[in-house]
């Protein structure tokens, strides 16, 4: 093995993160969505203040980028085909001590 190929056994494994997936984000890679449509949308969304903030698929529909029951049935997709993994620190697991075994 070269030592451009070697792996080095010792050093740290990266971290693995969760980056999660926003409905947006959803759309444009299930190809429902152009990049420049997106980005329009998402500027929209992130410019209104407040109250006057719409939902992405608002903002999509309004924007005429696609029709109501697409955003609907896609937002159904969307929450179904989610996995939602809770991961628990260490710092807040309920721990119990060992109870000794007796012979």
């Amino acid at each position: 093995m070269s030592a451009a190929t070697s792996v080095d056994m010792n050093s740290p494994r990266p971290l693995a993160t969760l980056e999660p997936v926003r409905f947006g984000e959803f759309l444009l890679l299930r190809n429902l969505i152009s990049d420049e449509q997106w980005l329009a949308a998402l500027a929209e969304h992130w410019s209104a203040s407040g109250s006057a903030r719409r939902p992405i698929g608002t903002t999509i529909i309004a924007n005429g980028f696609l029709a109501k029951e697409i955003v609907e049935r896609e937002a159904r997709a969307f929450h179904d085909d989610i996995e939602v993994v809770e991961v628990v620190p260490r710092s807040e697991r309920v721990t119990a001590p060992i109870p000794p075994i007796r012979a």
